[in-house]
């Protein structure tokens, strides 16, 4: 590891007050069975934080000693450092993992194996309340029109009578607000942001929080914290199902909320090209991990017929899907076409769904099948959480 320079502004006092708070978070990690530290005498837990040392962004930088640790404890540790960092108004702190010279080879014990939870986490989960269930529509990668399929589905539970939410976890790009034709700010009452409404669905997104034309520059658990607080934070009512439009890949925010929520089920889209299924593969992978269940993939851009003489183009492929679907034992919920007309119902933010034209047919499918689905989950009285995140978010 490179050294770091300590910012000589930075009092020691405060320096020591980060040390302490960064000894008692491995103390309560050695607490959790999952971390594979239980069970070990709480002074040596305490004694593996070596060190506070502070880059130039002014956050601190915590070495830990990773003598005798596995991929999981670490990954364990980390996450629970950093929670505890951030209580303390840190929240781009960052831990280092270094085995300690001072360390005993001798002296130190093999790692004990993580145990139940996907890479060795054990973390409390709290429901929304008023949220019967957790629908997320995810892709390993981008443009696959993912989002679409999203909007489709909220707007399609919605027209099937089930009362339904839409929460727009694309922080760089969020692009709900277009596809359903909302606009406007959330406003707050009682500390909690009120959803707007679109399509018969309420809605939250970061677009109703931010200029159109000014990125949102965030690092990772950045924005992880925020959509945590923007599922909490929110005065989503009653709701059948809340539909979450993840952003693309395998990163923070689906960790996140597959630790914190109670996920119902999962949509994977995808198109049926080799690229795009390299990172279906890995979402799919991801949820398997994570314990959250498959309830099926849409295949998008699936083909396109020509309107002049009807001729049917499977422009991106398509043995490669099939092999796909079988070699994951995955249900296909619908083949969605390249169509001038899905294109246009999105940019005009009047979902497909919501006609009753022959190129929206698969969306409705999709509806279907999801509504069937969470209509047969049970209700649960559902209190308010004691874990929702912290108010800052909306101040």
């Amino acid at each position: 590891m490179t050294d770091l320079n300590i910012n000589p502004n930075i009092p020691s006092g405060r320096t020591t007050v980060l040390m302490q708070a960064s000894k008692a978070a491995l103390v309560i990690a050695s607490q959790h069975e999952e971390s594979g530290l239980y069970g070990q005498d709480h002074q040596s837990i305490r004694s593996r934080v070596l060190g506070i040392e502070v880059g130039g962004n002014g956050q601190p930088q915590v070495r830990v000693d990773s003598t005798g640790l596995g991929l999981d404890q670490k990954l364990f540790v980390e996450r629970v450092v950093l929670r505890h960092l951030d209580s303390e108004e840190h929240s781009d702190a960052t831990v280092y993992f270094i085995k300690s010279s001072s360390a005993s080879a001798a002296s130190a014990k093999p790692a004990p194996v993580g145990k139940k939870k996907p890479f060795g986490l054990s973390i409390q989960q709290a429901e929304i309340p008023g949220v019967k269930s957790v629908v997320v529509v995810a892709s390993g990668k981008g443009g696959v029109g993912k989002s679409t399929v999203a909007s489709n589905l909220a707007a399609g539970l919605a027209r099937l009578g089930l009362k339904t939410g839409l929460m727009d976890c694309d922080v760089y790009g969020p692009s709900a607000p277009m596809m359903l034709g909302v606009s406007g700010t959330m406003t707050v009452e009682h500390g909690k942001l009120t959803p707007l409404e679109g399509q018969g669905v309420r809605v939250v997104s970061f677009g109703f929080l931010s200029d159109v034309k000014t990125p949102v520059i965030w690092r990772g658990p950045m924005v992880a914290k925020a959509i945590e607080q923007l599922c909490y934070d929110v005065n989503w009512g009653e709701l059948d199902t809340l539909v979450l439009d993840l952003p693309p890949g395998t990163g923070d925010v689906q960790l996140t909320l597959a630790e914190r929520l109670p996920i119902s089920g999962s949509v994977i889209v995808t198109t049926p090209q080799d690229v795009a299924l390299i990172d279906a593969h890995k979402a799919v992978s991801m949820f398997e991990k994570l314990d959250v269940p498959i309830l099926g993939v849409v295949e998008n851009m699936s083909h396109h017929e020509c309107k002049a003489c009807g001729h049917i183009d499977a422009i991106f492929g398509q043995d490669a899907f099939v092999e796909f679907l079988k070699s994951r034992n995955l249900k296909l919920l619908a083949k969605i076409p390249l169509t001038r007309e899905i294109r246009e119902s999105a940019d005009a933010g009047k979902p497909a769904v919501t006609t009753d034209q022959a190129w929206s047919a698969p969306y409705r499918e999709i509806a279907d099948f999801v509504a069937a689905f969470v209509s047969n989950i049970p209700s649960t009285n559902i209190q308010e959480s004691q874990n929702s995140p912290s108010k800052e978010l909306l101040s």
